[in-house]
């Protein structure tokens, strides 16, 4: 009778996970059946079309860059991206925190190398305190100093001390300033070798999501997020959401305030835009206007950051944002916060397998509520759906990268899913402590790099070779 029991709780457990699978798989589906019966896909811009978008008025624009201990990369960030850049009225804004001399004083000699381009912001507070309260602080000083100076910012980006920006994307982003006052253009990893799983699951995501699933997002006219970096907004939104927030442009009490910021576009009445682009030359070649970065490539420092994520949106974010918006931005809210259910669902799917294997050993057979056609059914359309997100992925991150790194994508899989699991029991243990102290998280950066000689001096490079 106990060997029964246990055999009917374990059946029922089966049945629920693959029923609870079924339902994340047709969110998935949903999402790639919009983008085929919408023909959802990449703008083409031609070399002409790019031209005209070179002809039109500069607006002025503010990249905002939030640092914490950021000495190594700041340096060969800027200058890398400032000998990029083909457009001309832009200014780096660098903040700084007075205990981070290191950083404060290469933030000091850049400053000095481009008097005209890079203005360094010191933080009144000493670091770190958190991402959304360096951000506050650098567009504050920036309104402050047009008094001063007279000169007006018209766009705000916000951008991190890692990132390498197309030559090309402040040119996209003036064009289309002109029809929006939140634009997000896309966001992806530079390559990695192949032997690096944990720094490929990044490829992998950003690819898909910023290929296809933000597309869908905005074809069904729900709010965009915004992905921290490439971010750019209005000098009308700005000061209507420091008003809306006693002063804050970030929301200062939460880990993900770039999503937050997203998320509160719409709902305030501005118009956003994703505007994933690529450049067409005249042999069909194709490259998109993104910024790239690398991302985590440790395992621990992967789990860390996606902790944060997963926290700021799942949890912060239905504490801050709860279900607000019309159907199509609730589904899109629940979407964003599923991380948590999918981890759960993970190891109940592990459980469930170890499960089946271990009867299929000791019984020679697995129980009879198991052996029906309905759960065949259901195994069956699982596990071609899982087949279909893989190829997908693999689509998009051919897309984006070749075919060398798609076909990594499989194996990238199952460490993707170790991450998440790992990164929400953080999460989730990091929420219930906030919760029990009253205290928020505090701000943990992630360690950056640039690529190799990337705003290096010829001079430097020839010692790094030698």
């Amino acid at each position: 009778m106990e060997n029964v029991g246990l055999t009917d709780l374990f059946s029922t457990l089966t049945y629920s996970v693959i029923i609870a699978t079924s339902v994340f798989i047709l969110d998935d589906l949903f999402i790639d059946l919009i983008a085929l019966i919408k023909r959802l896909r990449p703008l083409a811009i031609s070399k002409q079309t790019l031209q005209l978008m070179k002809q039109m008025d500069q607006k002025s624009i503010a990249i905002m860059i939030a640092n914490w201990k950021e000495a190594e990369v700041i340096g060969p960030m800027i200058r890398g991206n400032i000998r990029g850049i083909d457009y001309h009225n832009y200014k780096f804004f660098l903040g700084v925190y007075p205990n981070d001399t290191a950083t404060w004083e290469e933030a000091a000699r850049l400053e000095k190398l481009y008097p005209d381009k890079v203005t360094v912001v010191v933080n009144s507070e000493p670091g770190p305190t958190s991402k959304g309260q360096m951000l506050n602080e650098i567009a504050r000083q920036i309104l402050e100093s047009e008094k001063q100076t007279g000169k007006r910012m018209d766009l705000f980006l916000l951008q991190d001390s890692e990132d390498v920006l197309h030559p090309h994307a402040f040119s996209l982003l003036n064009y289309f300033s002109r029809e929006a006052d939140f634009i997000q253009i896309p966001v992806f990893s530079f390559d990695v070798p192949k032997t690096s799983l944990v720094g490929g699951v990044y490829i992998d995501e950003f690819s898909e999501s910023h290929t296809k699933d933000l597309l869908v997002r905005q074809a069904l006219g729900a709010a965009i997020p915004s992905a921290g970096v490439g971010t750019c907004i209005s000098r009308e939104f700005v000061k209507a959401m420091m008003l809306h927030q006693e002063g804050q442009l970030m929301k200062e009490d939460t880990l993900t305030e770039d999503y937050h910021l997203g998320i509160t576009a719409k709902p305030m009445g501005f118009k956003s835009r994703f505007v994933c682009a690529q450049l067409v030359d005249e042999n069909g070649g194709r490259e998109f206007i993104a910024t790239r970065e690398y991302f985590p490539n440790k395992f621990t420092a992967s789990v860390r950051q996606k902790s944060r994520w997963t926290l700021g949106i799942a949890y912060q974010g239905l504490a801050n944002l709860q279900w607000s918006g019309g159907l199509i931005d609730r589904y899109f809210l629940l979407r964003d916060r599923k991380g948590p259910a999918c981890s759960v669902l993970t190891v109940f799917s592990l459980i469930v397998l170890l499960g089946m294997i271990s009867l299929q050993m000791v019984d020679g057979e697995i129980p009879p509520l198991l052996r029906t056609d309905f759960f065949s059914v259901l195994l069956t359309f699982n596990a071609l759906a899982m087949f279909l997100r893989i190829v997908q992925r693999m689509s998009a991150v051919n897309r984006v990268n070749d075919f060398s790194q798609a076909a990594m994508v499989p194996v990238r899989w199952l460490v993707a899913n170790a991450v998440n699991v790992l990164a929400s029991l953080k999460a989730h243990l990091q929420y219930r402590e906030s919760v029990k102290t009253g205290k928020r998280p505090v701000w943990i950066k992630t360690e950056h790099q640039m690529p190799a000689h990337f705003g290096m001096d010829l001079s430097e490079v020839e010692v790094q070779t030698k």
